[in-house]
């Protein structure tokens, strides 16, 4: 148990200490950035502050200031305490006071405790505090205004399931002048889950993504008001009434985002399709007709908003908001400008800290002082670290005009209209028309307009409408209302002459479960060229249009909706590849889907002999996966034969590194080959083969050959290969003199090979457009997700920033061995651990000496020393290409 703290006693070397360090701060001249504590603050115009720090307030979260400006923080003591941690086996909320006005807290007291895993407070217009856990929604009552809540009440609470991850589950609240309060809920994993109101109205959903909850203030009237979130982190209004939304990225997808939230909206992500994002059901910036864009783009881990407006900050912040970027150490101001119904913008820094500084969540006073809390490390388990820091202008800095808590939104055309078309009722020609825009929130609120029921009939001739986004608008609302008439319609539209409207009408007859038109859909293979994206939403949907996985979907069969059988019928994929009448491209694309090459080897090589290029092409990939020597064989023949195109041939050599290969004097000639590709990936080869005198002579002798050594590409992996050094380089925490060396234009092609090779290892952690290890994240998006400083500072330091899914554990068994993976499950009995090798492995507690966190990524660093510089420069070409 934590006692209330006697600030006078205490902290008076720290107020000596903040004095000295505010009036040199007050030096700086209003043109430069100051450095506070490590913070750099990046707007001259900003004064940073800090007001507590560890041991007055430890691993805190959620704040939030009261009328009397008394400021009120969540501690965390719950949020995964290690074994051996310390402190209370519960959370607190701590009031800080400055009852003598010199700027400075002088008094703390305890307001509650006793919560469990709580993520989040803050106060309703009523005056009343509010708090989040992971599983509830508690309202607390100070009925004599002391600063110590008497008694608090349960308005929303989690009821299934039992437990779940705290990041999954509700994360986020506030509220709005009409009465409604809303709640941002995580995706819970996949399983099924159900809230309840305190009036007993509940909502529930399996499989869909994390949402927008609202309720009256109450806890009554429970009502989902958005969906397609992975974990909206925060939601705060802004000067005009809409609702944004800071949402964390599914581990594959990215960038994180900031959201216009919407009633009926749909931003894309659905837990039952996996963790990574990337499956075509999904999306994340609105690609999928139906779904919504983003409005700005964040970095990594955003996990407060506050509206600036209610801040003491410079005049041109008006109309912006703030935003804590958690894993990347800093606070970033955001701009707005309109579009169509919504809102676009970017980012700015506005302060910057090391790796100490994990701001979460903001508040502010009456006087517009900006209040926020640092979680201090980058280490999740409460840890006993803590900061409390204030923000302001400076005082000879002109402010912005300060708009109070919960006053009335500003009018503004845009918003007005799209209210008007969500919430009053539309002619049928009016919402009609608005299909035709190309605005996504006027296309969404015709479509939402459509779906009520009254107009199923009109409905119905909109799906042969002349334009395509008629048709597809018909198509969505369609797939709302249940229609009675669905099949028909989703069957003539398997036709549609345009592939977008396939797609969709593809995903409507998936997640309905249309089991009736699987024959329609399979003879669409044959008639059909069908894109990439097209193609794998083809056979998501067979998936789901199986019996078995429609049973466990609809009886819950798996605690996690994303656990349940999604196979395709036995023989499914080689029929697509043997059938000769498909389409080339088709059964090209099918070959990657094949499970276990092994177990279709003699088909993979007939094909190889006599298939189509692109059929070869991808034969090839496959194989590299099947050590055999016949198949060496076959691609060393390959590799040599000069009427092979390029690509072939340098594919079959990369796949010559993973096979018993031993003809390594028939591939030495290839690096005098007039085509860069082959010699470099000669090179790559023989590098495993430098024990072998005649090997190694003759690369050394093509390097010193200035006319067969002319390319500087060349030239370095013959110095690799020979374990030479490949030109002076920066260490890898350089990387802005890495981003020098590494200004390069790469190819994307031969980037790809660098990826898929022994010499990288990429892949066998990582996946690539179906292909690769899951060990890590899978990265087809990837090239979305970071620009090019986050990805060469990914590729040489992998353990300055680890996705928490992507965390390393350690198990270290008495009999000495250890071992290492992700995703650990401790049990009463026995722990669970995801490895590279054997997946899921199973050991028994009692044969366990200790286990953890890995200090390091379970990506192995180094990676520079096994490429050259062009191949890091090909490497970083291929992945900003996905």
């Amino acid at each position: 148990m934590i006692t209330p703290i006697s600030f006078p006693k205490n902290l008076l070397p720290k107020a000596i200490f903040l004095f000295l360090l505010s009036y040199l701060s007050g030096c700086q001249k209003p043109d430069q950035e100051s450095t506070v504590l490590n913070v750099n603050v990046v707007d001259p115009h900003l004064e940073l502050q800090l007001m507590a720090e560890d041991p007055d307030i430890v691993t805190p979260i959620g704040i939030a200031v009261d009328e009397a400006d008394r400021v009120y923080v969540l501690e965390s003591h719950t949020h995964l305490p290690p074994k051996e941690y310390e402190g209370p086996n519960h959370d607190i909320i701590r009031v800080f006071e400055d009852t003598n006005g010199d700027g400075l807290w002088d008094s703390s007291k305890i307001f509650a405790e006793g919560l469990e895993e709580g993520l989040n407070i803050a106060f309703s217009p009523e005056g009343h505090l509010y708090a989040v856990t992971s599983m509830e929604v508690w309202k607390f009552y100070d009925e004599d205004g002391d600063g110590i809540s008497e008694r608090k009440e349960k308005l929303i609470e989690l009821v299934k399931p039992e437990q779940v991850y705290a990041h999954a589950a509700i994360l986020s609240i506030t509220f709005d002048t009409e009465g409604w309060m809303y709640i941002g809920r995580g995706n819970t994993g996949g399983v099924h889950w159900v809230f309840r109101g305190k009036d007993g109205t509940e909502v529930s959903g399996y499989g869909d993504g994390g949402n927008i909850m609202r309720a009256k203030w109450d806890g009554s009237e429970l009502e989902e008001f958005s969906t397609g979130y992975w974990n909206p982190f925060d939601l705060k209004f802004d000067n005009y009434g809409r609702l944004l939304v800071a949402d964390n990225d599914p581990d594959s997808r990215g960038p994180n985002r900031l959201v216009h939230a919407v009633k009926g909206g749909d931003f894309g992500y659905k837990s039952l399709f996996g963790g990574s994002g990337i499956h075509p059901y999904l999306a994340w910036e609105g690609e999928l007709p139906g779904t919504l864009p983003i409005a700005v783009p964040l970095g990594e881990a955003p996990s407060g908003l506050l509206n600036a407006n209610l801040a003491n900050l410079p005049e041109d912040y008006h109309d912006e908001m703030l935003c804590t970027i958690w894993e990347e150490s800093r606070i970033v101001r955001i701009n707005f400008k309109d579009e169509g119904l919504s809102v676009k913008g970017s980012t700015e820094i506005i302060l910057q800290g090391d790796e100490n500084f994990r701001p979460v969540a903001f508040a502010t006073d009456s006087k517009g002082t900006i209040y926020f809390t640092d979680w201090v490390l980058r280490y999740y388990p409460n840890h006993g670290k803590g900061r409390i820091w204030s923000l302001k202008a400076k005082d000879s800095t002109p402010v912005l005009s300060r708009r109070k808590p919960f006053e009335a939104p500003l009018p503004h055309s845009s918003v007005k209209q799209l209210d008007e078309m969500l919430f009053t009722d539309q002619s049928f020609n009016s919402l009609k028309e608005g299909l035709h825009s190309e605005d996504p929130f006027q296309f969404h609120a015709a479509v939402r307009g459509l779906a009520q029921g009254q107009f199923s009939k009109e409905l119905l001739s909109l799906t042969d409408h002349e334009n395509a986004a008629v048709r597809l608008g018909a198509l969505l609302a369609f797939r709302q209302i249940g229609h009675p008439e669905k099949e028909s319609v989703a069957k003539r539209l398997l036709n549609d002459e345009s592939e977008e409207v396939v797609r969709m009408t593809m995903i409507w007859i998936g997640r309905d479960g249309m089991e009736a038109l699987l024959p329609s859909l399979l003879s669409i293979i044959a008639t059909k060229e069908l894109s990439t994206e097209l193609f794998e939403t083809y056979l998501e949907t067979v998936k789901l249009l199986q019996p078995e996985f429609i049973q466990a979907f609809q009886t819950k069969e798996s605690s996690s909706s994303k656990n349940l059988p999604r196979n395709l019928p036995k023989g499914f994929i080689t029929e697509i590849i043997e059938q000769h009448s498909n389409p080339v491209s088709v059964r090209a694309m099918a070959i990657k889907y094949l499970d276990n090459p092994s177990e279709h080897k003699e088909m993979l090589i007939a094909l190889l002999k006599s298939g189509e290029e692109p059929i070869k092409l991808e034969v090839i990939r496959s194989l590299s996966q099947v050590s055999d020597p016949g198949i060496g064989d076959l691609l060393g023949e390959m590799a040599i034969q000069p009427q092979h195109s390029t690509l072939l041939r340098a594919e079959a050599l990369l796949a010559l590194a993973r096979q018993p290969f031993d003809q390594w004097q028939k591939i030495t000639p290839l690096l005098k080959a007039q085509d860069q590709n082959i010699s470099i990936e000669a090179a790559r080869l023989l590098k495993n083969h430098t024990s072998k005198e005649p090997v190694k002579t003759a690369l050394r002798e093509t390097l010193e050959d200035g006319n067969a050594c002319e390319d500087e590409v060349l030239r370095q992996q013959l110095l690799l290969a020979l374990h030479r050094e490949v030109g002076e380089r920066p260490d890898p925490g350089q990387i802005e003199q890495w981003q020098q060396l590494l200004d390069e234009e790469g190819d994307a092609q031969r980037g790809r090979r660098v990826f898929f090779s022994n010499d990288a290892l990429c892949s066998s952690c990582h996946a690539i457009e179906g292909r690769g290890g899951d060990l890590g994240p899978d990265l087809s998006n990837v090239g979305k997700s970071k620009d090019r400083r986050g990805l060469i500072s990914s590729l040489l330091l992998p353990s300055q920033e680890i996705s928490p899914e992507w965390q390393g554990w350690f198990i270290q068994m008495k009999d000495g061995t250890s071992l290492s993976g992700r995703q650990i499950d401790v049990g009463d009995n026995d722990i669970k651990l995801y490895t590279e090798s054997d997946g899921f492995i199973d050991v028994q507690k009692e044969d366990v000496e200790d286990y953890g966190i890995l200090e390091s990524s379970l990506m192995p660093e180094g990676l520079e020393k096994r490429l050259t510089n062009h191949d890091l420069i090909d490497l970083l070409a291929f992945l900003e290409s996905l």
